[in-house]
């Protein structure tokens, strides 16, 4: 019989014109059913969800460094040395004014008539010390860190007052308000030393405003 003559048997795997059997190159391999728990291909991988941290430390993780309290002190007692000269100013006049005031007997009689124009200048004194210490608190608490979230004092040290939530400086309304929530401060005067224990070294007036005093060099 001729060898050219086609046999009776078909070709054998991979000869040319026949399709590759599977896993040859150009078919895709036959696809086995995921194992049950294991993620789908393609799909994004799940991760555990863990509650949120406390805003304290979600602060200490990713915010700024927040100002200490001895900072936010030495901060106050710059911002008053400023006052300085309105203060002697003032407590000169209340002393003019009050060696020049006649003095009465506990019968009502006058005994020392006393120096009535130094008396006056003493209370003008008075007058314009207490009006110079108010006109420079405004200014440098309100208007000055009402814009910069930093008073002459904070700008010395280098810290600054700002929202906890937003980050943004506080508008002159909101400082004027945070200015009135220190009374609660002032009234035990703990409230002046919570930063000291408080994770977010905040006093009351800052926990009811929401801001914090953070470091800035």
């Amino acid at each position: 019989m001729s060898s050219d003559q086609p046999g009776p048997y078909p070709p054998q795997q991979g000869q040319p014109g026949y399709p590759p059997q599977q896993g040859q190159p150009g078919y895709p391999a036959p696809q086995t059913p995921p194992m049950q728990g294991a993620p789908m291909q393609g799909a994004p991988a799940a991760y555990p969800i863990y509650p949120s941290a406390p805003p304290a430390q979600q602060w200490v993780q990713t915010g700024p460094p927040l100002a200490s309290w001895g900072d936010r002190v030495l901060a106050t007692l710059i911002d008053m040395l400023y006052q300085l000269p309105a203060m002697v100013l003032y407590m000169v006049g209340i002393f003019v004014a009050v060696i020049n005031a006649p003095t009465t007997s506990t019968r009502g009689v006058v005994v020392n008539r006393g120096n009535p124009g130094l008396m006056w200048l003493g209370l003008g004194l008075l007058a314009i010390g207490a009006l110079g210490m108010m006109a420079i608190s405004l200014y440098n608490v309100l208007a000055l860190q009402g814009k910069t979230g930093q008073t002459w004092g904070k700008k010395r040290i280098g810290i600054k007052v700002i929202h906890q939530e937003t980050g943004v400086i506080l508008s002159v309304g909101q400082t004027f308000l945070r200015q009135l929530c220190h009374y609660l401060d002032s009234a035990v005067y703990i409230g002046y030393l919570w930063p000291l224990w408080d994770p977010m070294r905040q006093t009351f007036a800052d926990k009811l405003m929401k801001t914090v005093v953070i470091k800035i060099k």
